[in-house]
Formats: structure tokens, C-alpha cells, sequence
């Protein structure tokens, strides 16, 4: 394999430096790593000392990156996650470079609307959007309305000005063009590149997992959490988990002493995170933990280790981590069956239940031993240290087919 250099784009994220020291044990010394800010501020969460801070804060700044790109001759730049200044820089390089999407979600699921539209079960979806905002996208985010953007050749030409302004505006963003320029998609989960291939684009399929089982869970590796007796619902503030839909699901149900955990330290409006409270409150009282502010990783995995039950109501890929962690360490997982995160490990084999399937008794009952072990047998094959440190040896490979192509 030639040693091709490797520019990577990041954003100052905790999940940065273990991505970091993985490429490192595999290809050390190949890769050098942006992290594009506004501000002259110092990182929050990235403590790697390989990281150079990167002047982002207008089309100067973007056209002078680009610029050193192909001055240096760099070939592949891989960008992790592809949010609105990721997109531009996309579209300002050359078709020679190879380019690498890392989905991290957000970046796919907030940007594509004919996706976004459908990622909120009934009740948050009545929070977020009042019944006219919420038929005005659907009129113009549908399939139909793509394959008139995306396939009809002669829509110029047969159809009134009006419409294709409208079909134009809203899918040839930004977003779009980058896409259509990507070379290389690396999803959470493979299920997700059938997702990105309805866009009508083609790019290649490689794996990646950022970090892996030993550094995720750290001296909890040998734990489970088969007598544990608490609950965790969702990942973060942010909508997409569904919060209430799944609270009204389970405020039927006896939870005695048990505690309910559900993360509110990140993302989501203020509004949304005191909605979920309010509800929180209403429908489970002092059994509900809202967890409010950031804990360190230890203090984190604690707190998921008292949990046996997790419940991930996302439609879109989301919590994967948690999912890996808490899956790993026996508990019983409840997900969205429309998410391609369920679809992916019910192909596996894994024991996953459907939020659909949740009940009293489901709750109250702990995996067998034998389910334990068979999920804890499949997670390690897919998220060890020498699995995810394969998926980078494949990447790579994947990445240097791509240029001796072009």
C-alpha cells in the first residue's frame, strides 16, 4: 500500500482523541489533523497534542485552506462529519481529491429534509411543528418532489418556473452539491449507506468506529449489568430521541424504587429539555433523573451501569455508543424498529427489542445468561480494539483503490 498522506477535519469533539490514537496504532505518523474554529479559544474536549486549531471564519479563511490543499499536493482529506463548512470546502476542491465522509448524523439526518421530516414519532412532532408547517413539508419534502428534482430531465422545460425555483431551493443546497462530490461514505452502521444512496448519489461503502470496547468502557470491561435495576432513556436533548412518546408508553407501568435516567446535557433548545422535564415529572415523579449537566466519561459510565433497561426511541442512527456499552454489559435494549441502527443489529443476530414490544413484564425481566452472552460475543467481534483497528486497515485500502483509479 503507497503511504498516502491523510488530512483529517474535525470538530473539537470528545470522541476526537480516541479516533486519533486508532489511526496512530494503525498508521502512525500518516495523518494530520484539523480542527476548524471560529475563535481563538482552547479545545473543550480534544486533549491531543497531533491537533492544529484551524482558522475558519470566513470565505477568506476557506479559500486560503483550499489553497494550501492543493498547493501541498494533498490527496485525500477526510472529513468527519459534514456540517456547513465542511460542505463548502467540499464543493471548493478539485475532483482529483479523493473525499471522505464520516457520517456523524446530525450532519446527514438535520441537512437532507426529505429524511428529517420523518424522524419524529406523533407527540414531539406536535411540539416541533404546528399542522401547517408540518403539511408544507411534506408537500415539498417527498419522494415525488425529489424524483421530479433529481430524474425528470425535461422539468425545466415542462414545468412552470414556480416549481422548479421551489424544487431547486430546497434540494440543491449546499449540502447536496457536497454530496454529490463525495467520493467515500463511512456510516455508523452499514444500513445507513442504503439511506445515503437514495439521494440518487453512488459513493463508495468503508467501515469505521470511533474508539473501541476497551477504551469505551475502560476497567468496566469484566462488569455487567445484570442486577442492575434502572433505567435509561435516550442520549441527549436533542428531538430526536422522542422523548415523551416513549414516556407516555411507560407511565402505566410499577417502577417502585427504580430510577429513570434520560441525558438532557446536550443538544435540544431550552424549550424542548424543559418539556421533557415537565412531562418527565408529570408522568414517572421522583423516579425521574434528568441528568442536566456534562459527566466525564467515568462518572457517565457509572451512572449507564446501574441501568439493565435502555431505551433509544430514535428513528434515525443515534446513541450507537451507548447501545455498544450498554449492550456489551447485558442490558436489555429497546429501540425504534424504523431505525437502521435496529435493522442492522437484529441482522446481526443481536438481542434487541422493538419500543413497540415494551411492557411490564418485559421491563421487570433481565436477559437470560445465554442472551447476555451471545450479545456480549457479537459486540466484541464487531467493536474490539483489533476489529476497529481492521475496519481502518480496509478503509485505507478502500481509500488507495479510489486513487489508483483516478
Amino acid at each position: 500500500m503507497n503511504k498516502f498522506k491523510i488530512t483529517h477535519i474535525f470538530n473539537d469533539d470528545q470522541f476526537i482523541d480516541p479516533a486519533i490514537k486508532l489511526f496512530e496504532s494503525v498508521v502512525p505518523n500518516r495523518s494530520t489533523y484539523f480542527v476548524l474554529k471560529q475563535t481563538s479559544t482552547s479545545f473543550k474536549y480534544i486533549k491531543s497534542n497531533k491537533v492544529e486549531a484551524l482558522p475558519m471564519r470566513n470565505e477568506k479563511d476557506e479559500f486560503q485552506f483550499v489553497n494550501y490543499i492543493h498547493k501541498n499536493e494533498i490527496s485525500v482529506i477526510f472529513f468527519h462529519a459534514l456540517n456547513s463548512k465542511n460542505q463548502r470546502l467540499v464543493n471548493l476542491l478539485g475532483n482529483k481529491i479523493v473525499k471522505v465522509w464520516f457520517i456523524w448524523g446530525y450532519d446527514f439526518y438535520q441537512s437532507w429534509d426529505l429524511i428529517n421530516r420523518k424522524l419524529y414519532e406523533p407527540i414531539t412532532n406536535k411540539f416541533l411543528y404546528n399542522r401547517w408547517c408540518y403539511c408544507k413539508k411534506k408537500i415539498i419534502f417527498n419522494e415525488f418532489s425529489f424524483w421530479l428534482f433529481s430524474k425528470f430531465k425535461y422539468r425545466k422545460y415542462l414545468l412552470p418556473k414556480k416549481i422548479n425555483n421551489i424544487l431547486d431551493s430546497n434540494y440543491l443546497t449546499e449540502f447536496y452539491k457536497a454530496t454529490k462530490k463525495i467520493d467515500i461514505v463511512v456510516p455508523v452502521v452499514p444500513t445507513e449507506y442504503n439511506l445515503v444512496k437514495k439521494m440518487g448519489i453512488n459513493p463508495i461503502y468503508a467501515p469505521f468506529t470511533y474508539g473501541c470496547l476497551e477504551d469505551i468502557l475502560g476497567n468496566k470491561i469484566k462488569d455487567n449489568v445484570l442486577k442492575a435495576k434502572n433505567i435509561l432513556i435516550g442520549n441527549s436533548a436533542n428531538p430526536t430521541n422522542n422523548h415523551v412518546d416513549v414516556f407516555k408508553r411507560l407511565a402505566k407501568f410499577d417502577f417502585k424504587d427504580r430510577k429513570i435516567y434520560v441525558p438532557l446535557n446536550y443538544s435540544g433548545s431550552k424549550e424542548y429539555i424543559n418539556f421533557v422535564k415537565e412531562k418527565g415529572y408529570y408522568y414517572f415523579g421522583d423516579n425521574f433523573k434528568p441528568i442536566l449537566d456534562f459527566l466525564p466519561l467515568e462518572e457517565y459510565n457509572k451512572l449507564i451501569s446501574s441501568c439493565n433497561v435502555a431505551i433509544f426511541n430514535h428513528i434515525r442512527q443515534q446513541a450507537v455508543g451507548n447501545i455498544i456499552a450498554l449492550g456489551y454489559l447485558g442490558a436489555k435494549i429497546f429501540l425504534n424498529e424504523k431505525s437502521p441502527v435496529f435493522k442492522y443489529y437484529k441482522n446481526l443476530g443481536i438481542n434487541i427489542n422493538s419500543i413497540k414490544d415494551i411492557s411490564q413484564v418485559n421491563i421487570d425481566t433481565n436477559l437470560s445468561f445465554n442472551e447476555f452472552e451471545n450479545n456480549k460475543r457479537i459486540i466484541f467481534d464487531i467493536y474490539s480494539r483489533n476489529a476497529v483497528q481492521n475496519k481502518i486497515k480496509i478503509l485505507l485500502s478502500t481509500v488507495q483503490e479510489k486513487l489508483s483509479g483516478k
